[in-house]
């Protein structure tokens, strides 16, 4: 995974009201999921049945989607898929979703 930019740092800082942090978070608004990374990058979450978000929903650990889609906030068009498995968790909770970030492939 690539290194935050320098747009992510300042806007990470303005929604987490913190400067900076290694533990992953999760920003949830009412339509939205938001994951704060490792490396204070900032991502929206959705679910789709395919890699390239034709179908983008919002996620949800009850979702049969295949894949679970993270796109960059601060980079321009930076988007990645995580293939989900048989028995892969589809949790929203930090942890899982930081994992399957790392474990997503560029789109």
């Amino acid at each position: 995974m690539s290194e935050p930019s320098a747009i992510a740092t300042p806007l990470v800082a303005a929604l987490t009201g913190r400067a900076s942090s290694s533990e992953p978070r999760v920003i949830q608004q009412f339509t939205s999921i938001f994951l704060v990374g490792s490396a204070g990058e900032l991502w929206r979450v959705y679910d789709s049945s395919s890699p390239n978000g034709a179908d983008r929903t919002m996620p949800s650990a009850d979702s049969n989607a295949r894949y679970r889609l993270f796109l960059g906030l601060a980079r321009k068009s930076e988007m990645r898929a995580y293939t989900f498995t048989a028995d892969g968790s589809r949790e929203i909770d930090p942890v899982s979703l930081q994992k399957q970030l790392d474990a997503s492939r560029a789109v």
